[in-house]
């Protein structure tokens, strides 16, 4: 066998500095470090005044986090705040996006993670009617419906708005906690929201559990994706994400608590 010996001290130095330099670089490439940007929306989510993130949907993202090797900060605000601070890279990424070409402008997708389900409901003074009209027809009539700004509803919300008649006749709300106070003090008369977060509301107000009924008419059945900044969030990381969810996905777990 033979040994070389390196005797040149300017080539040592500049081979171990290289070497440093491919280490750092592996580092700095395989290290996760990212800022979730989130509303509360029990039981999904939420952030509590300790600033401790939990929910149903933070123990899925918290898997996926863990399957990409990564770890996450969280921060509160409206889904509307969290558009500007994605677009910015203040935030690295929001949870329960629909992939669209103006939010592409901005972000890169994840493939889809989970199934977002949305119903009307409706006050008792539009039950009735909401059982023989379809949403163009509510809202003609006078439905005042609260929605958030910039969220997606489905497609036929969606055409709704781009009606300059019909869209001005909707209620633009910050956040989703803001319908139900609004409809309590009677400036609205339904809201669109998840089955699961409008039950879970009913158990722990129960005094809130008749104001609202769940009308026939499905808004939205869609997958939604994980909505990354492409200021701050590489495609590599969005893979990295995508090979995290594919995971998951496969778990018992998984299937037994969100494949619907």
């Amino acid at each position: 066998m033979n040994i070389v010996i390196i005797r040149n001290r300017s080539f040592l130095t500049a081979f171990m500095g290289l070497c440093l330099l491919v280490a750092n670089s592996l580092s700095a490439a395989s290290s996760c470090n990212l800022t979730l940007g989130m509303s509360n929306w029990l039981p999904y989510q939420a952030i509590s005044e300790s600033g401790e993130p939990h929910g149903l949907q933070v123990e899925l993202i918290e898997q996926i986090a863990t399957q990409a090797k990564c770890t996450l900060k969280y921060r509160s605000m409206t889904f509307q705040a969290g558009l500007k601070e994605l677009e910015q890279g203040t935030v690295d990424f929001l949870v329960n996006a629909t992939p669209s070409e103006e939010r592409s402008k901005i972000a890169l997708f994840s493939i889809p993670y989970r199934n977002e389900f949305l119903l009307l409901y409706s006050t008792q003074k539009y039950l009735e009617k909401c059982h023989r009209m379809t949403l163009e027809e509510l809202i003609r009539d006078g439905f005042r419906l609260g929605i958030q700004y910039q969220l997606y509803y489905g497609e036929e919300l969606r055409l709704i708005q781009q009606s300059p008649e019909l869209n001005r006749l909707l209620r633009y709300v910050e956040s989703n906690i803001q319908h139900v106070d609004l409809v309590e003090s009677e400036d609205l008369d339904g809201i669109i929201d998840d089955p699961v977060v409008v039950s879970y509301r009913s158990t722990i107000i129960p005094q809130r559990s008749g104001v609202l009924k769940s009308c026939p008419i499905q808004i939205s059945t869609s997958p939604v994706s994980l909505m990354f900044s492409k200021k701050s969030v590489s495609k590599e990381m969005v893979e990295r994400f995508n090979r995290a969810i594919l995971a998951v996905q496969a778990t018992p777990e998984y299937r037994k608590r969100w494949s619907w």
